[in-house]
């Protein structure tokens, strides 16, 4: 900081509990008078202020007093229990159970559907429903081949939870939600050899308008990645912040700063999902150049750079692609980035393909790629 201080002003350095939460600080005439992501520095007059500290759609206020005379005065801030389907430590002290539970069933041994890469599936039912938390779930391949429905899991109501471990061919998986008869949506899952895809949903009513349900709800859904037998860490920093990188991204928070992008280049290695989440905040905020693009590829195994939700981040709309986009990607804003580039009569999706069929049935209001089945499609393929 450069300015300069009068005898009266005092520097206030305030750090947020997790690197990703926004700070403001208000005065006591209830005006902002500063923001920042993580770390906020200050040069103030003695008096009260309120820092506010927030992460999606929670926050919590911490009161600072300012004394007269103090040359600096650093304050660490309080963690902010946010709102997701992973059960973090730190988070909701009542999920203790479906923490462990987490752990123990992604390290757990899995049924073999195929060879090379592991899904996990694990939703919680925090309401105390008397709705079973897997009701109405089932897992497809692409070609709509049934492979999994919840029999083939962990369903235990009274602890509220359901939990699947499958290994499979790597790939993109349809998660099949039926609402109610006739009714059924689905999201995208990618797979990756060597790796391990999470799935972390909650069990909640009505997430959708007009339907009396008690259902997994997908656009709220979270996806992690971690490689081959690590399983859920309910302690894991590196999947905490990119938990935090698509709460930022689905609630449209500005989490992503300068300083935090030159922190994550700094690692020899990144996760594929803090890579994903990162690229498509940049790409939302008009800050994702070719050369910051480049320089976050690198820092992933050269395998995902034809995972559909990094390659949809790659298009040049001057250029001329092979079709690529046969299996859907999971994000929304990287089907809005293939949809422009068709719309600039590019062959890059194969005549037939799914990522053609589900055009018309797209929620609008979803992070991640949720389409709706008629009911005779639903009908057909069961």
């Amino acid at each position: 900081m450069q300015e300069l201080l009068s005898e009266k002003q005092v520097r206030l350095i305030v750090r947020a509990h997790d690197r990703l939460s926004e700070i403001f600080l208000v005065n006591s005439q209830f005006q902002r008078i500063a923001a920042a992501v993580g770390k906020l520095e200050a040069v103030v007059f003695p008096g009260l202020y309120k820092a506010r500290f927030r992460i999606g759609q929670k926050q919590v206020d911490q009161l600072i007093e300012v004394r007269p005379g103090e040359g600096a005065l650093e304050i660490d801030g309080a963690p902010v229990d946010f709102s997701s389907p992973v059960p973090f430590a730190g988070i909701g002290r009542e999920r203790k159970v479906h923490r462990k539970a987490a752990e123990e069933f992604s390290r757990s041994a899995c049924e073999k559907k195929g060879e090379g890469a592991w899904l996990f599936l694990f939703i919680q039912d925090r309401a105390g429903s008397s709705a079973a938390p897997w009701t109405g779930v089932s897992l497809y391949d692409l070609d709509g081949t049934l492979l999994a429905e919840p029999g083939l899991g962990t369903c235990e109501q009274k602890r509220g939870f359901f939990a699947l471990h499958l290994e499979v061919d790597p790939g993109t998986y349809r998660l099949r939600v039926e609402e109610e008869p006739g009714e059924a949506y689905e999201m995208f899952v990618r797979t990756e050899a060597g790796w391990q895809t999470q799935v972390f949903a909650l069990s909640e009513a009505a997430w959708l308008p007009d339907i009396d349900a008690y259902r997994a709800a997908l656009p709220s859904a979270s996806i992690l990645m971690v490689e081959m037998g690590q399983g859920f860490d309910a302690q894991d920093g590196i999947a905490r912040q990119t938990e935090l990188l698509r709460l930022g991204l689905l609630h449209g928070r500005r989490v992503v700063t300068e300083a935090v992008v030159s922190s994550l280049l700094k690692k020899e290695r990144l996760n594929p999902m803090q890579v994903i989440f990162l690229a498509h905040s940049l790409l939302g905020l008009g800050k994702l150049d070719s050369a910051l693009l480049s320089g976050l590829l690198k820092k992933l195994p050269a395998a995902f750079q034809e995972h559909p939700d990094i390659h949809s981040l790659m298009l040049k709309q001057e250029a001329t692609m092979r079709p690529i986009f046969s299996a859907p990607p999971m994000l929304r804003s990287s089907w809005d980035r293939i949809a422009q580039a068709v719309e600039q009569r590019k062959a890059i999706v194969p005549p037939g393909a799914l990522t053609a069929q589900i055009a018309g049935g797209l929620l609008a209001s979803s992070l991640w790629l949720v389409h709706r089945l008629d009911s005779l499609e639903v009908e057909r393929r069961q």
